[in-house]
């Protein structure tokens, strides 16, 4: 468990080194969980909204600034190349 902790804050941090990425982050971030809570408690237009601005700020920090991808999509890319592989 402390191996997978260490690679996952390493590989974080090797992903945000941008200081405008990890401001981004730090408001991106909440911002959509609130989201996502919103969602569930009945204000679902603001809730997408929220949900929608927090990534898209993630988003444009990796993009423009730390020059990487989102993490999401790593992930989503990492499952399907082992879907691929074993379908």
């Amino acid at each position: 468990m402390l191996k997978a902790i260490k690679w996952f804050v390493a590989d974080y941090t090797s992903r945000h080194r941008h200081n405008v990425d990890i401001w981004l982050h730090i408001i991106g971030i909440p911002l959509a969980f609130y989201g996502i809570f919103q969602l569930f408690t009945g204000d679902w237009k603001t809730g997408l909204l929220n949900l929608f601005i927090g990534y898209l700020l993630q988003w444009i920090g990796h993009t423009y600034f730390d020059k990487n991808e989102v993490g999401e999509w790593i992930l989503i890319k990492s499952i399907a190349k082992k879907l691929i592989k074993s379908g």
